[in-house]
């Protein structure tokens, strides 16, 4: 499974999940793409965090592994509701956690929602929000592809 397979499976698995849930009104934005001008929305960040994929067994018979995680950051403007940004993470969280998708892709137990106000974790968090006045709270769900090559 090529990587663009696995993020393609992702993202259709999170968009199909997401629009039957509580939160369905609320956009999701993913990497590279423009933060909406809207209220509250759902950021949304595919990575792989191997270098090199990991292969077991002899010729004809080898088995691969890449891993990644699913970064999401839910914001909402400051002062308007903890626990709702709160209540999207923990739903985003059960959208992923412990599933098997396209047989492949094995996802594991999430990471608990860190609420914070907005911060400098450049690496993680879109560009400043419109004049610094969003609340974020985060999480995260690793997972593995499990392949033949």
């Amino acid at each position: 499974m090529t990587w663009d397979e696995v993020e393609l499976a992702l993202r259709t698995h999170i968009e199909t999940q997401w629009a039957l849930g509580a939160y369905a009104s609320v956009e999701l934005v993913w990497e590279n793409e423009q933060e909406p001008d809207l209220p509250n929305y759902m950021a949304v960040y595919i990575e792989g965090v191997y270098a090199e994929k990991t292969i077991y067994g002899s010729v004809g018979k080898r088995s691969a592994v890449d891993a990644g995680i699913v970064f999401f950051h839910s914001f909402i403007p400051s002062n308007q509701g903890k626990s709702e940004t709160v209540k999207a993470v923990v739903l985003m969280s059960q959208i992923l956690e412990l599933k098997v998708i396209s047989s492949y892709i094995d996802l594991e137990g999430a990471n608990p929602p860190s609420p914070a106000i907005y911060g400098t974790d450049d690496r993680l968090l879109p560009n400043p929000q419109p004049g610094g006045n969003y609340y974020r709270c985060s999480g995260s769900v690793p997972f593995i592809v499990r392949s033949v090559v």
